[in-house]
């Protein structure tokens, strides 16, 4: 979509393996095909345990409990399908590796077959080899993309993306923040984390 026919943008810290953040996909979704050209959604990186912190017990009673209460309700609400992985990998190579993607103009496809191969298919997203492989189904190129993980290309700006969230005093994901497409059109809203009905309210306001 050219960038100069939006009023609105939508910032999203997400991390590839909050459940959470594959959830409210269905409902950024249903924005893009309401608001079509007025509206960008702009994805960034927020990974919740970055190395060298330990990542959750796949099979822990935190994950077990939250799932079971909270997250496979949801996922039936919004019809989407979704098991527990097997697996709680770190997801900063996932991130470069979308980085890579918005280079090639691939941004959301990518952003989408990551929760898919990790929330869906159980692939491990932590490992080069999964993501090379998920970058040949989407048809990238997979040599090129090698190289820019091995030497780290994109960590910097994954990083970077991560230390503007913390400055916007996130803590959790996802986070939302709407915010004018071209700057003084109107105020930026403060964060609204995953409030789908608040980020509604404030389009209608701004966007009608």
């Amino acid at each position: 979509m050219p960038e100069q026919q939006a009023r609105a943008r939508i910032l999203v810290w997400s991390d590839y393996v909050c459940p959470y953040c594959y959830l409210v996909e269905r409902d950024l979704d249903r924005l893009r095909e309401q608001y079509a050209e007025k509206l960008i959604i702009d994805y960034r990186a927020f990974e919740l345990r970055p190395a060298p912190h330990p990542t959750l017990e796949p099979r822990g009673e935190y994950l077990l409990t939250a799932w079971s209460r909270s997250v496979y309700p949801m996922a039936e609400r919004y019809g989407m399908p979704i098991k527990l992985p097997s697996v709680q990998p770190y997801s900063s190579l996932a991130f470069q590796m979308t980085e890579y993607a918005r280079e090639q103009g691939m941004t959301l496809e990518t952003h989408i077959a990551l929760f898919g191969a990790f929330f869906v298919d159980d692939r491990n997203i932590g490992e080069l080899a999964v993501l090379l492989e998920i970058a040949n189904e989407l048809g990238l190129d997979t040599e090129e993309l090698r190289q820019h993980l091995q030497i780290g290309t994109y960590k910097h700006e994954v990083d970077r993306q991560r230390v503007e969230g913390i400055k916007r005093q996130i803590s959790g994901v996802p986070a939302l923040f709407v915010e004018p497409a071209e700057p003084g059109a109107f105020p930026a809203s403060a964060a609204i984390g995953a409030d789908i009905v608040a980020v509604e309210r404030f389009l209608r306001k701004h966007l009608g």
